[in-house]
């Protein structure tokens, strides 16, 4: 008896299990090149598949013999035994089907985690099993197209992260014929309005430029480099897997009298049919909005995995804060899909950086006390990313903006809340020895301990808690100073396993 709806859940179930197959295969040839951590981790998440898989089986077997036809003619036996079986199977596909693709998405990370092993016998194991895939008769790779395929995915991302990549990443500005140009209320980014096709098209753009005054200055020609190299990985990024935006290309911004390169635009494509984005601090901002405390987890779970990935791609973003984050309308979603960017400070994970900052307060708030002020302690690493993430986690948790602005006038100075309890300006991030520095970090883990569990739970609580005190004394969470992590595989990997994870584990 043929059942559509059935047949349709097996080739959902056959499609996610290509990809897992495609992803073991290869594994199981470059295990040994595998830091031991994540092939450690990655071996716990094959277990509990493992256990997944097997609870599915049993489930089938009990309701099979379940299916009691004693009482009933031989026709009436068949009849009965096919209809119920046929329930029990679309059940169990149905559930299946979603474990699959819960457990795809919770591998996702460690399996492009892999990107950053700089071995060259990783990309001859790249090849050699994307040659030989196409010829495997027991594995229908038509029911993936590109983009789903995991190995094409590795693939382009290893490519676009050689020093040759040789991509087409500068925009043809006469593409943007009659484009209109809209700010995006307080965000850095553009909207771009273009015909195309009799269609009207949606670009993000957002300046990179040379930093000056506070930050001091840096060379234009290293930044034309680190932003092709990050505009290469973008362009090869699936924007539901890793939260961020397509990067379309770059675009020259020079000097109109003499030519000199001052900056870098970065064009980012937008979802499909998208009306105009806001910024996260916008949304905050309205006082009138009160999100359900799903709609807040569900923004929440893409921070973390926007950050995750941009680790993975080699750089550290160094300006995470609301007014980065950008949130598109969606009917799924009462709040809306985010997506990070503000790539305007960003730079390699193994790259050394300047120890020149800024004294303007509301950017300090977000940043590790290490990092704060003019005088900064500490060259960035990837824990600094963390602890912003964790501000950011706890102001989306309480939803309760830290940052205010005058009528809500973006071109206001901006003024701290009343509610935060500390007095702060600019003044208080200028001097050699901040005494602001452990005041705000302070007032986050006491506003984290004393008001998130009643809103967002204790998880919650404890994954913003875990973000905030990463770089403690003590803490080893994200390995220690004194522990080689070059590449950032094991800080990615306990991020992936104590931030990701739990944050994913949150159901409401």
């Amino acid at each position: 008896m043929y059942d559509e709806e059935i047949e349709e859940k097996a080739i959902l179930v056959e499609a996610v299990w290509v990809r897992i197959e495609i992803q073991m295969r290869f594994l199981s040839r470059i295990s040994e090149l595998l830091e031991e951590e994540l092939a450690n981790s990655q071996l716990n998440l094959l277990r509990k598949l493992e256990g997944k898989l097997l609870q599915t089986v049993s489930q089938l077997r009990v309701q099979k013999r379940d299916v009691d036809v004693n009482d009933f003619s031989p026709k009436q036996k068949i009849m009965g035994y096919l209809s119920k079986w046929r329930w029990a199977i679309r059940d169990s596909l149905k559930e299946l089907a979603g474990e699959l693709e819960a457990w795809q998405n919770r591998f996702d990370p460690t399996w492009y985690l892999t990107i950053l092993n700089s071995s060259k016998v990783l990309d001859l194991e790249l090849r050699q099993v994307n040659a030989e895939l196409p010829n495997d008769p027991e594995l229908r790779l038509d029911l993936l197209n590109n983009q789903l395929n995991p190995l094409m995915n590795m693939r382009n991302l290893r490519y676009a992260s050689k020093p040759d990549y040789k991509a087409s990443l500068y925009f043809d500005a006469t593409k943007l014929r009659d484009p209109r140009e809209t700010l995006i209320m307080f965000s850095s980014a553009r909207a771009i309005l273009r015909e195309q096709d009799g269609q009207t098209r949606l670009l993000i753009v957002e300046a990179v430029t040379s930093p000056n005054g506070g930050h001091g200055t840096l060379d234009i020609s290293q930044i034309k480099t680190d932003v092709e190299s990050l505009a290469g990985r973008l362009q090869q990024v699936d924007p539901g897997t890793f939260c961020l935006l397509h990067c379309k290309g770059l675009m020259e911004l020079r000097d109109v009298t003499t030519r000199t390169l001052n900056g870098i635009d970065m064009l980012y494509g937008t979802p499909r049919n998208c009306a105009l984005p806001v910024s996260l601090r916008g949304l905050l901002l309205d006082r009138s909005l009160v999100p359900s405390l799903s709609s807040i987890v569900r923004i929440a779970k893409r921070q973390v995995r926007s950050v995750s990935f941009i680790h993975t791609c080699g750089f550290v973003h160094k300006n995470i804060r609301p007014e980065n984050i950008l949130v598109f309308p969606s009917k799924d979603s009462s709040l809306g899909i985010t997506f990070l960017v503000g790539f305007n400070q960003f730079r390699r994970v193994n790259q050394q950086t300047n120890l020149l900052g800024d004294p303007a307060w509301h950017r300090n708030l977000y940043r590790h006390p290490q990092r704060q002020g003019i005088h900064v302690l500490n060259r960035y690493v990837m824990q600094h990313d963390i602890y912003s993430l964790g501000v950011c986690l706890l102001e989306i948790g309480l939803w309760r903006s830290f940052v205010h602005y005058p009528l809500l006038n973006m071109n206001a100075a901006p003024v701290p809340p009343a509610s935060f309890e500390i007095q702060i300006s600019d003044e208080d991030f200028t001097a050699p020895h901040l005494t602001a520095r452990l005041r705000t970090k302070d007032r986050f883990i006491e506003l984290a301990k004393r008001d998130l569990p009643s809103r967002v739970g204790n998880v919650y609580t404890e994954i913003v808690l875990a973000c905030l005190t990463c770089l403690d004394p003590g803490s080893r969470m994200f390995g220690n100073n004194n522990q080689e992590d070059e590449d950032g595989i094991i800080v990615g990997i306990r991020f992936i396993e104590q931030i990701l994870a739990r944050i994913d584990s949150i159901s409401i």
